[in-house]
């Protein structure tokens, strides 16, 4: 709401024929710059100040007391109504440089305004300004986008005293006809109108808010004057496949505000400021949960819908078809010899193959039917409303377009499928409709592939647990499993080997790569990390080093400080690890920790430059770890540091090189340990937590020997 000047409770006035003694003597007894002149009327003849005083008659060296008010007075004075706005007297002060200004009313003066109780009136009413627009964030609690579009267009007007809104958001490259989001309130504009017109252009660019007029297409639908223009920024997730087009563009537009809204231009434009910000921060929020969970829902490869969506489709149309007993179909389709396609033609034609089936599905399947991904080189189509004898003709429909997919001159495509219609008696109908589906997709693949197979009861009798044949094929599984299994060991072991005979020609770095993997188990397991992913981190923490072996042993060994050219020598050892293990497919998450375990928390690491949650969480932990052994281990160019100023080190970079939760899960570890030795911060050594993590080791063969692992490096 606008503010007018106010009427003062005293007004001190002095008349024209006073002496300037006496009025600068009412000046100083009432503590006021500044007196109003009046004649002998009592009507308003001027205004006398402290620097009339002193500019006119003391610089001058008149007599104060034989000198009248009326002679130096400023009878031209620029003066407001007790209607004006306390914005428009501010710019008529602003204007004039004047620091005193009359309020008059009937030609009498009824109050004197200062800039002093202008800027403590704009102070009270920025502050009460702020907490009303700080009320929408109250009101903004979806993380849903549209919900929150509708509440904007609900709440955002009351702030302005708006009678009609409208928010619109298009993409970078469309027009707002194309707009992706549009939300009104009051509103007629058709959607092919909402465009940011010539006039809104220069205004979006410039971040100004206010109008006066609206442009003559929405006058004609009922729009009125004043209009206020917020633009918008919608910020979007580069990572997600399906938003290539760019952050989102927008405005929330308001007609029809109140009189006292649009007079005081300045909060008004105080408030969009704010509002701006807090609508940004809200909607971005919105839209990047929007994105988020469309990639959860999205096969990121081939578009079709994910894993996570059938789960959810396939619930919803399980309940549906109780309730109305209405049958619908599950079609699981497999590409024929896809490993095949990888190994001849590669990796890249394989994600090919899987782009241009699931494009062709795509194009075949209905309107109603759901696609998604359900495995590698599996996909599966949910069909609403759909028998199993119905399901086939679209199957066949699809299977002959894949005999078109040509990935090379000499190599076709062919697709298996299996088919389920649900049953009124299934106990668990999502369970056993899928678990039917793929087992008409096995006899799909048993009978000579490109086929399409409907599920009948003599499928199950033959995939029956005692079958001798298919406990031949779950032996023949667990075996395969062990071999691989054994391989994968053989093959770490190996490695170890390695980096114990690299570590081995220095003397300063034996057992770095041991201690390590000891500190990242602590840390990991004070973090709650699940088993999987700490025994992820365990065997990525063993070879972190491996690719040190590329650098010179002269640098590796070197007694004083590196060159800046032997420190980029020496950065390259994460890359190098890499160009050794990205061969072992099996060995790819802790790959990728071995690549970014000098990445630091703001930035500044290597070889990425990665910053913050972008560096996976076991790196997070393998560079505390790693300087945490550092610190505490004797260098060529320094002595070893204790465990307690080694914690110091690390807490004052918490937060800047490394990972906060990290540097506390390493404090904890650590007052855990000590507390179960009975040992303060200050007495532990690096010998008492490397002895209490290998006690503490379940697997009791956490690193091999040095014979193996010597003999096995010489495999």
């Amino acid at each position: 709401m606008h503010e007018t000047v106010y009427r003062p409770s005293e007004i001190i006035t002095v008349n024209c024929n006073a002496t300037v003694d006496a009025a600068a003597t009412k000046m100083f007894i009432n503590k006021v710059g500044c007196l109003v002149v009046n004649d002998d009327h009592g009507k308003y003849a001027g205004i006398i100040t402290e620097r009339d005083i002193v500019n006119r008659v003391i610089a001058s060296s008149k007599n104060l007391e034989a000198t009248t008010v009326a002679e130096i007075m400023t009878s031209n004075i620029v003066l407001c109504s007790t209607q004006t706005p306390t914005s428009k007297a501010r710019e008529i002060m602003a204007a004039n440089g004047i620091r005193h200004l009359p309020i008059v009313e009937d030609d009498v003066v009824v109050g004197m305004l200062s800039a002093r109780d202008l800027m403590g009136r704009q102070l009270l009413e920025d502050r009460a300004a702020a907490e009303e627009v700080a009320m929408l964030s109250t009101c903004l609690k979806s993380i849903d986008i549209n919900e929150v579009a509708d509440i904007i267009v609900r709440e955002v007007p009351k702030l302005f005293g708006a009678g009609k809104c409208v928010l619109c958001f298009s993409r970078n490259k469309q027009s707002a006809k194309d707009a992706v989001l549009v939300s009104r309130s009051e509103c007629n504009c058709p959607r092919e109108q909402l465009n940011r017109t010539d006039d809104a252009n220069g205004v979006l660019d410039n971040e100004e808010f206010h109008y006066d007029s609206i442009p003559e297409a929405c006058k004609a639908l009922g729009g009125q004057s004043p209009r206020l223009v917020i633009p918008l920024g919608v910020l979007d997730n580069k990572a997600s496949l399906s938003e290539k087009d760019g952050d989102l563009k927008g405005f929330l537009c308001m007609c029809d505000l109140t009189a006292s809204a649009a007079m005081n231009r300045e909060l008004i434009s105080y408030k969009a400021r704010l509002t701006k910000e807090i609508l940004s921060s809200h909607l971005t929020n919105a839209r990047l949960y929007q994105q988020a969970r469309l990639t959860s829902l999205t096969d990121a490869l081939t578009g079709a819908g994910s894993r996570k969506l059938l789960e959810d489709k396939l619930q919803a149309e399980c309940a549906r078809a109780k309730r109305y007993e209405r049958p619908f179909s599950v079609a699981i389709i497999d590409i024929d010899n896809f490993k095949t396609i990888n190994d001849i033609l590669g990796h890249a034609a394989g994600d090919d193959a899987l782009v241009q089936v699931a494009a062709c599905m795509k194009r075949q399947k209905r309107t109603p039917d759901v696609l998604t991904r359900y495995g590698g080189d599996e996909f599966v189509i949910l069909l609403p409303e759909t028998k199993a004898d119905d399901a086939v003709t679209l199957m066949e429909r699809l299977r002959t377009k894949a005999h078109e997919i040509k990935l090379s001159e000499k190599v076709s495509m062919t697709i298996s499928c299996g088919i389920a219609e649900s049953k009124s008696d299934d106990t668990n109908l999502a369970r056993d409709i899928m678990r039917r589906a793929d087992l008409a997709l096995y006899e799909a693949k048993s009978t000579g592939r490109d086929c399409v197979m409907i599920w009948n009861e003599t499928m199950s009798k033959r995939m029956d647990s005692s079958d001798l044949e298919v406990e031949r094929i779950k032996k023949l599984q667990r075996r395969i499993a062990g071999l691989s299994e054994q391989a994968e060991t053989m093959f770490v072991q190996s490695i170890w080997g390695l980096v114990q005979a690299l570590e081995a020609k220095d003397s300063y770095a034996k057992k770095h790569s041991e201690n390590v993997t000891h500190y990242c188990v602590g840390i990991a397991g004070t973090m709650g990390i699940a088993p999987p992913q700490l025994e992820v981190i365990r065997r990525a923490a063993m070879i972190h080093d491996i690719g040190k072996i590329g650098v010179p042993d002269a640098i590796l060994s070197k007694p004083g400080r590196l060159t800046p050219h032997e420190r980029t020598i020496v950065e390259q050892h994460p890359l190098i690890a890499v160009r050794i293990l990205e061969k072992m497919t099996f060995l790819e998450p802790e790959i990728d920790l071995v690549r970014h375990h000098h990445e630091k928390w703001n930035g500044q690491g290597y070889p990425d430059g990665l910053s913050g949650d972008t560096i996976g969480l076991g790196a997070r932990v393998m560079a505390v770890a790693d300087t945490f052994d550092a610190i505490t281990s004797s260098r060529s160019y320094r002595n070893l540091r204790s465990v307690a100023e080694a914690m110091t080190i690390l807490a004052d970079s918490a937060g800047y090189d490394f990972d906060l939760k990290v540097v506390e899960a390493m404090g904890s570890w650590l007052s855990s340990v000590g507390e179960q030795l009975g040992k303060r911060l200050d007495e532990l050594t690096p010998e008492d937590l490397l002895n209490f993590q290998r006690q503490a080791d379940d697997s009791g063969a956490a690193f091999p020997t040095a014979d193996t692992a010597v003999a096995n490096a010489a495999i």
